[in-house]
């Protein structure tokens, strides 16, 4: 399972125009970034859309590997985090069905780091019938009461070895700005 980290995730922020329809985004405004398995490849490439574009169906060539929502920030911008807290969680939690392993690691590094930021609990681990997993639960404003009402969500643990979950941990701070 170590191998499916290799090539690494060199993606790149947010694009100034719409993937569909070539139009300009403005600062700040709301986009849907999605990032594609290119074809005969083991590369992601991040492609964004205008919120209306995707709404209308318009969708990337090649392979949807995930999706999310988020905002427009162009390049001059000094803002340091790429993907914020609310974002990463709608890209976790839009994981929660895939079923190919490069999904399911990316998934788990996806809620390590969300740990690490606090906006997932651990609450241990357990030995399934289809195999191991981590237990986490989406931590809520409100201290530790409003957090007892979230499920507990099983997170499949793909058996990375250490050195290629902080090699991917890395390459997605790059990523996320973590």
């Amino acid at each position: 399972m170590a191998g499916i980290f290799t090539g690494g995730y060199p993606i790149s922020r947010s694009a100034p125009k719409c993937a569909a329809t070539g139009r300009d985004f403005a600062p700040g405004e709301p986009i849907v970034a999605a990032l594609v398995e290119l074809p005969d490849s083991e590369e992601l490439q991040r492609q964004d859309f205008a919120v209306e574009a995707w709404s209308q169906g318009a969708r990337p060539a090649g392979r949807l590997f995930a999706s999310w929502r988020a905002t427009h920030q162009p390049a001059e911008s000094k803002r340091k985090l790429l993907l914020g807290d609310d974002e990463l969680l709608d890209l976790f939690e839009q994981l929660a069905q895939a079923s190919e392993p490069r999904q399911i690691a990316f998934r788990y590094v996806l809620a390590l780091l969300l740990v690490r930021r606090r906006v997932l609990i651990y609450e241990g681990a357990a030995e399934l019938p289809a195999g191991p997993v981590i237990r986490v639960r989406i931590k809520r404003p409100g201290g530790a009461a409003a957090n007892v009402d979230e499920p507990i969500l099983d997170v499949a643990d793909p058996k990375l070895d250490d050195q290629t979950i902080a090699a991917v941990i890395e390459q997605l701070g790059e990523v996320v700005g973590a």
